[in-house]
């Protein structure tokens, strides 16, 4: 008897499941306060230009731009290049991710997207700098023209960046 009551119970909780459904309309998102008169913002996607990369895989990873903590993070992948710039300006940071790129065989360049008027390129070649071993700082470098545009103005200088201290995987 106690078998028959539950069956009982569960189709009548299942009926009145599949009648609360129907009921109701589909969920919606509503927008609240006053972020809801500005749209949302869109990112574009990365336009990538394919090339081919003579570069090895755990090239991939961040390079030291400054001296202040900010980094360029760059990842090759199916000989695509894809990353972003954090840019430290005391304690606050500031990252742009790469919105076009190339890469073709050690050379490589990146713009990154347009944030308050402020924009980077890079122009250069990715080489084996003078460390013995991946977990040392400086073991790849990125090397060429650094550009910051800002306010409808650019400068360019020459950069060196090193590499951080790549960490060994292991297979847990």
């Amino acid at each position: 008897m106690n078998a028959v009551r539950v069956v009982t119970t569960l189709l009548l909780c299942a009926s009145s499941i599949g009648m609360a459904q129907t009921d109701q309309t589909a969920p919606t998102l509503k927008q609240r306060g006053a972020s809801a008169a500005k749209p949302a913002e869109i990112v574009a996607p990365t336009n990538y230009e394919k090339g081919y990369s003579t570069l090895p895989e755990n090239a991939s990873g961040e390079y030291e731009l400054d001296d202040n903590g900010s980094v360029v993070q760059i990842t090759i992948e199916d000989n695509r290049l894809s990353g972003y710039v954090t840019k430290m300006d005391g304690g606050s940071a500031l990252t742009l991710l790469f919105q076009r790129t190339t890469i073709q065989g050690d050379r490589l360049s990146f713009t990154t997207q347009t944030v308050h008027g402020l924009s980077y390129s890079f122009t250069g070649i990715l080489t084996r700098g003078d460390e013995g071993s991946a977990a040392k700082p400086g073991y790849f470098r990125l090397a060429g023209d650094w550009t910051a545009y800002h306010d409808g103005g650019h400068e360019t200088k020459p950069v060196r960046m090193k590499s951080t201290p790549r960490l060994p995987h292991t297979d847990d």
